[in-house]
């Protein structure tokens, strides 16, 4: 059996608010997140759990993360969300999450993991990014649709969204992971990869992850870009 890591939220996590783009959608950075993040990659490492992912469009491979951690940093982070977000009156339904390695050669991604994605239009689900690699694999991005001005993509926004990221998609450019150069879009925001840091964001706004064909996609999660990926829903 493997031993549970040794790893709380950290009281004493830096944390700074950053509004992006012309719609002003917060996002919230926390350095310093957990009081021991070696462990969570020792977890990680030998618990031998990863997969790839077949259910969604992650370009690469997931494993479930230890339990307690899970409840205790959302326990954490659900009063600073709902303050920066007002979500007063909404109940916590929901969290997922995973440990997370990009393992896809850029030529190898599918049309619609090459440009920005939202991972629900909903405006009260929440996704968090904890790094759990070195700065050099690349942190997240934000973007803004050329086509429709959008940067977030609620229901009211979906078909118009899909219809011009889909006329794009029909150019048939090269594969390559989304970039400032992604055709029809432009990156409004970057929050860089820095170890221990851990971001949350709406799940409906345009975003992708930051990163560099040159380092290669080790599976490996002591050598690739190892983050913790969480899913936070609220609803009346």
């Amino acid at each position: 059996m493997i031993a549970l890591p040794d790893c709380r939220p950290a009281d004493g996590a830096i944390i700074d608010i950053l509004n992006i783009g012309i719609e002003g959608s917060p996002v919230i950075v926390l350095d310093g997140a957990t009081t021991r993040p070696d462990e969570l990659i020792r977890y990680a490492s030998a618990s031998g759990a990863f997969e790839p992912v077949t259910d969604n469009l992650y370009p690469g491979l997931r494993a479930p993360m230890p339990l307690d951690f899970v409840k205790a940093l959302v326990t954490r982070l659900d009063p600073l969300i709902r303050r920066v977000y007002a979500l007063e009156n909404l109940r916590l339904r929901s969290a997922e999450c995973y440990y997370s390695l990009v393992s896809t050669p850029a030529d190898r991604l599918k049309p619609f993991q090459t440009v920005p994605h939202i991972d629900t239009t909903s405006p009260n689900h929440f996704a968090t990014v904890h790094y759990l690699c070195a700065g050099q694999f690349g942190g997240t991005a934000f973007f803004r649709q050329n086509a429709t001005g959008f940067e977030t993509i609620s229901p009211d926004r979906e078909n118009a969204w899909s219809v011009a990221r889909d006329t794009v998609l029909a150019q048939g450019d090269a594969p390559a992971y989304p970039s400032p150069a992604t055709s029809g879009y432009t990156r409004i925001a970057e929050i860089p990869a820095v170890f221990d840091r851990l971001t949350v964001y709406r799940s409906n706004a345009l975003h992708a992850g930051i990163i560099d064909p040159a380092l290669g996609h080790s599976a490996d999660p002591l050598m690739g870009r190892l983050t913790a990926t969480m899913f936070i829903g609220y609803a009346p």
